[in-house]
């Protein structure tokens, strides 16, 4: 026991020195990325430019360890957010805090058109709020009403310099991407003070019919508001269950998606991320408030929602009720009803990519375009599309098609293809590019932004970001390419831009800059991180070997600094149809999940197999153990000196299920984490989500445990009972008597992938005189959000790794006649410092 204590103790030391010790050599070119690092680092969010150029606004977050609690998952930090503002007319001023007296928990939303004001929120404790700000004088009024924030919508508008269209909650509540964990917990504490107190009945109450499922309380309602910010008049639109919206172009009417009735489990078809509840749409005149709502049995799937640019009707994928999504079609929608286009011989997708993903169109004039398969020809382009004649590819003589438009006119599409910028028109496609330009698109950096306006809602502009081949920033259009100079590294990220400029975030090490790029000298606006400049991290080596098909593939291993035979040990982290490559990611996003450099600056190898995503249920165990064989083989061969007689397999999420597969077939690991991973596919078919046990007029989320294991990763394909079989065949609970290594497991009570998964083969181990270790992290989710959690999860890893890899005092199987041993679990750390 004594010895277990210092090696957890020895380990948090280690965390401890890797945070306070390098944070001493500040100067010192060969310093390495730390714990305290992560939960240090401050983030730019968004940015904005204003439409008349003058004016940027971005956010900037603090410190992610300054938060003060985390009842809202990985939206805490929205609570340590804070808004700036640059005049970029005036360059020898410098950016200040757009609203000083306000504190933290501001994030922009919008600019009006004439950039007079700023629509923003404010979200402290449980109050989240709409406000606006003028420019001119910093002044800031609040408006009363809480914003909805649409899983897979729009939130907010402005139909004029004056006026704004956006949905709001009428009780005040928290909307659920904020407070479905904090709902959760909360109603949980309140349930037991209930049965606690003996004289209030504490319970739920849910009921099954027809595959439907109905709660004691509906669902709450959202209402879509008509807002003037002149004289301060709210005005309600519509009350209704709102998904998305949508302005028409000339800001006189909104289309409104309107989740319905609810639809029956696994008809017409289960579907992994699928809504539960039928999508109806209306068309809403702003001024008079007229509604006309569209047939009651046309279901409108999520992310179209395309105005015409006429303003005359809407673009939408539609399905009648109990139809199939591959069965819809193309339609616009208006207030006379719908009009539907031939789309004859296209394929848009399957329905999962439908339902999840949406079909890609547009409009050329009073045309739709559609991105499609061809099914005669198998390629896939860009097809015109009218009522009455056959589909014609716009695209065809491009080598490769684009996936997205990067712009729209009345007329005309703008897309990034073959290197080029191509304008799109009725008769197919023109080069706007010289040729031997090489250019991409410039994406613009929004980690918030919904997958419709993200990737199928292309601004109404005749230009484009690009970036050149050598780094160069430019502004493309008919005229051409404006070059505003500058190289652009593959960390640098574009987070806004206008016909005179962008503005980008420069990385060096950890530290980001802020910069604007346009006509003028290029300009340092901001920055953060600075004493984490000289952070060195570590480039991913490539591991090119055939994969269990015969296929090239590349695996990818971290290496630290120093030689082979001072390497601790080989982490190999898995996860079935990707290969991580990435020391760094952006300060926004760094801190979530773990971070491989974060290992190799203590001295362990990081090795990232690739294995197939698209292997057979029934063959994927042994699959699994064989794809990570031969990546293993392959670094041994590169890098002979490397300690792979001491590796550790780690997989997170379905790599943890990976992870379990492999330990009931292999002993070539000395020890297992599984994090957060599934080991029984009928517990998970059937299991609720923790959060919708104790609210479940917010969602149990049927539709996604099985979704997931039928015709998600799990691809099953069936229910429990349909193929039982192949139900106990894939599920490495029923094999635990196999596993010969040392297991950690790790889990969250709030997680998605339910804690009962690890807690099962926690007890299977158990029954088999196995060893294993299980943290449960309370209050968490599929990600660890907790700055003391995210320390302590680090701490346990490093003290598991330490424990099975250089301790010579290992986990052993007892004998059969063996008393059982006393291991006693130490004190949670503290925090270093």
């Amino acid at each position: 026991m004594r010895r277990f204590i210092r090696r957890l103790a020895g380990a948090m030391m280690a965390v401890a020195w890797l945070a306070t010790g390098a944070m001493a050599s500040s100067g010192d070119p060969d310093r390495r990325l730390t714990v305290e690092d992560l939960l240090g680092l401050e983030a730019f969010g968004r940015a904005d430019i204003s439409p008349d150029g003058r004016w940027a606004v971005y956010e900037k977050r603090a410190g992610y360890n300054t938060m003060t609690e985390v009842r809202l998952g990985g939206r805490s930090t929205w609570t340590i957010m804070d808004l700036w503002l640059a005049d970029l007319k005036e360059p020898a001023t410098p950016p200040r805090r757009l609203l000083p007296a306000e504190g933290l928990g501001l994030q922009r939303i919008a600019w009006s058109p004439d950039s007079k004001r700023l629509l923003v929120t404010r979200l402290r404790g449980q109050t989240f709020e709409y406000g606006v700000v003028t420019i001119s004088d910093g002044a800031v009024t609040w408006t009363g009403l809480t914003p909805d924030l649409p899983l897979n919508g729009a939130g907010a508008f402005w139909a004029s310099s004056s006026v704004l269209v956006f949905v709001v909650r009428p009780d005040g509540s928290l909307p659920l991407v904020l407070g479905y964990d904090g709902a959760a917990t909360t109603r949980r504490a309140e349930a037991w003070e209930r049965t606690a107190g003996a004289h209030e009945p504490s319970r739920t109450v849910i009921e099954a019919h027809g595959g439907v499922v109905s709660t004691e309380t509906p669902e709450p309602i959202q209402r879509l508001v008509r807002y003037d910010t002149v004289t301060g008049e709210a005005k309600i639109l519509l009350e209704a269950r709102i998904g998305d919206f949508a302005l028409s172009p000339d800001g006189t009417k909104a289309v409104v998606i309107r989740r319905a009735e609810q639809m029956p489990l696994g008809r017409p078809e289960l579907l992994h991320m699928e809504d539960d509840r039928r999508h109806r749409v209306a068309i809403i005149d702003l001024e008079s408030g007229r509604v006309v709502a569209s047939p009651d049995d046309l279901d409108v799937a999520f992310h179209l929602l395309r105005w015409s640019p006429d303003s005359r009707g809407v673009l939408v994928w539609a399905r009648r009720d109990g139809e199939r999504w591959t069965e819809g079609r193309l339609g616009r929608v208006s207030v006379d009803g719908v009009d539907w286009f031939v789309r004859d011989k296209l394929d848009v997708g399957t329905s999962a990519e439908v339902a999840l993903s949406g079909v890609k169109a547009d409009w050329i004039g009073a045309s739709p375009v559609v991105y499609a398969k061809d099914d005669e020809t198998g390629s896939r382009d860009w097809h015109l599309l009218s009522p009455d004649g056959p589909p014609r590819a716009l695209t065809e003589e491009l080598a490769t098609a684009p996936t997205r438009i990067a712009a729209a006119g009345p007329d005309v599409l703008y897309a990034f293809a073959d290197g080029a910028y191509w304008a799109l028109t009725g008769s197919g496609v023109r080069r706007l590019m010289e040729t031997g330009a090489n250019v991409r698109e410039a994406l613009v950096f929004d980690p918030i932004l919904g997958r419709r306006l993200k990737g199928n809602e292309a601004p109404r502009r005749n230009w484009s970001p690009a970036i050149a081949e050598d780094g160069e920033s430019l502004i493309v259009g008919e005229n051409g390419a404006t070059s505003f100079g500058g190289v652009a590294s593959k960390d640098d990220k574009v987070v806004a831009v206008s016909a005179e400029g962008l503005l980008m975030l420069r990385s060096e090490g950890l530290s980001e800059t802020l910069i604007r790029r346009s006509l003028a000298p290029t300009r340092n606006l901001d920055s953060i991180n600075q004493s984490l400049s000289d952070v060195v991290l570590t480039e991913a080596q490539p591991i090119v070997h055939l994969d269990i098909n015969g296929r090239q593939t590349t695996s990818w291993l971290f290496l630290p600094k120093g030689a082979a035979r001072d390497i601790r040990g080989v982490i190999v982290k898995v996860y079935p149809g990707w290969a991580d490559n990435l020391a760094r990611v952006d300060p926004l996003a760094m801190t979530y999940s773990t971070r491989p450099e974060v290992f190799v600056s203590a001295g362990y190898a990081v090795l990232s197999p690739s294995i197939p995503g698209d292997l057979s249920v029934r063959d994927r165990g042994d699959a699994y153990v064989r794809s990570a064989d031969l990546a293993v083989d392959a670094a041994r061969v590169a890098f002979p000196e490397a300690p792979f007689d001491r590796m550790v397999l780690w997989g997170h999420s379905f790599g943890g299920y990976a992870t379990l597969e492999i330990a009931t077939r292999s002993d070539r690991y000395l020890s297992y984490i599984a994090s957060s991973g599934y080991s029984d596919m009928p517990g998970v078919w059937g299991e609720f989500d923790s959060q919708g046990r104790i609210q479940p007029e917010n969602g149990i989320f049927f539709r996604f445990n099985q979704g997931w294991t039928e015709v998600g990763q799990g691809g099953l394909a069936a229910p429990p009972w349909s193929d039982p079989d192949l139900y106990v065949s894939s599920s490495p609970y029923l094999r635990a008597d196999r596993i010969k290594r040392p297991i950690l497991f790790l889990t969250a009570d709030m997680d998605f992938a339910p804690m009962s998964q690890s807690e099962r083969m926690f007890s299977a181990v158990l029954r088999n005189s196995g060893d294993a270790r299980m943290v449960t992290y309370w209050g968490e989710k599929h990600v660890i959000w907790s700055p003391a959690n995210i320390r302590d999860y680090y701490a346990q890893i490093f003290d598991w790794l330490d424990r099975t890899l250089s301790d010579p005092d290992r986990f052993t199987r007892d004998a059969p006649g063996d008393l059982p041993k006393d291991v006693s679990i130490p004190p949670a750390p503290r925090s270093p410092g």
